[in-house]
């Protein structure tokens, strides 16, 4: 009987502790993961919101004409200037230029270029096994597990054995 309640008493605390641990306990460091920023906290995003929200006000009788075509003069110009500012941080040239300088400097610097996957092309993950585009592996099998007989690249078997080459 004594062992029960020894063995009550010990699950009823180790119930409290869980329970109350974290509202008593230290101050746990939580891992904190940048999150993307939301549409319609950027630039772009409040100008459109803002041109949204003036063409509700007008329509439902809150704003005058006069004011509703000065916001809207005020806050299109916004959102156009957003608009220019992302298209040219978008330019596909600028974005190539900036990666071909990225992979000079790389080779450069001594750094290996990442692996160039065989159906895609070359990588931008420097330390994948596995093409993020179609899945094929990056350090093809060079000799059978099965036999040590060389192998073809992209051979999905073995010539000399017929077993199947792992990925």
């Amino acid at each position: 009987m004594i062992l029960e309640v020894v063995g009550a008493l010990a699950i009823s605390a180790l119930v409290l502790w869980l329970m109350f641990e974290p509202v008593v306990g230290s101050a746990r460091t939580a891992l904190v993961l940048p999150e993307p920023e939301a549409p319609e906290e950027t630039r772009r995003g409040i100008a459109l919101l803002a041109l949204k929200e003036i063409e509700f006000d007008r329509e439902t009788g809150k704003l005058s004409d006069s004011d509703y075509h000065d916001l809207k003069a005020r806050y299109s110009t916004e959102a156009l200037a957003a608009i220019d500012a992302d298209a040219a941080s978008a330019d596909p040239e600028a974005m190539i230029a900036a990666r071909v300088r990225q992979l000079q400097a790389a080779g450069a610097s001594g750094v290996p270029a990442p692996p160039p996957c065989p159906r895609c092309g070359p990588r931008p993950e420097s330390d994948a096994l596995f093409c993020s585009a179609c899945g094929l592996s990056l350090n093809p099998a060079a000799f059978c597990s099965a036999c040590g007989a060389a192998l073809e690249p992209e051979s999905r078997f073995c010539a000399g054995c017929g077993a199947p080459v792992s990925a």
